[in-house]
């Protein structure tokens, strides 16, 4: 059993090594930044091991690897690309551009919400509030917000 272990961490080993290859991530913004910011150690993430719920996993890793809805993500996918500028949120009327820092830490159509995890959005930066341990609230914050807005969003259209 150890010596399939073994081999098992060489593979694992010699997979990062060249998945996350300096040379290779100069050209993969996305991947450099998850990379960079969000999981600079390239560590096995725990709260896949620790929830049990799919839902919190799944908008956990939504927000994790910039695979959501937000318009920062979806105006990257429209045929010509929607600019940066345009990108914004439509829920609050700030113009600013609805990413993740200001879908998870600043748009005031989320107060009510975030404010009933006041303990887990005292953090002030994405790294921080990413780091969190207690992945159950905070996959629950994410459902209540991409619930929310979701909702919002159809009411509009």
């Amino acid at each position: 059993m150890q010596n399939i272990n073994n081999i098992k961490n060489i593979i694992s080993s010699k997979f990062k090594e060249k998945l996350w290859c300096e040379k290779d991530l100069e050209a993969k913004r996305k991947l450099r930044y998850y990379k960079e910011v969000i999981n600079p150690t390239l560590e096995d993430q725990k709260y896949l091991y620790v929830l049990i719920s799919t839902k919190k996993k799944i908008n956990i890793a939504k927000i994790r690897t910039n695979l959501h809805e937000l318009h920062s993500e979806t105006g990257r996918w429209t045929v010509p690309k929607t600019p940066w500028v345009e990108r914004i949120c439509h829920l609050c009327e700030s113009k600013n551009i609805e990413d993740e820092n200001h879908f998870l830490l600043e748009c005031p159509a989320y107060t009510h919400i975030r404010s009933q995890f006041h303990n887990l959005c005292c953090n002030t930066d994405i790294p921080s509030l990413l780091a969190c341990q207690n992945y159950s609230k905070f996959g629950t914050l994410l459902s209540k917000l991409f619930e929310h807005r979701n909702i919002t969003l159809k009411q509009t259209n």
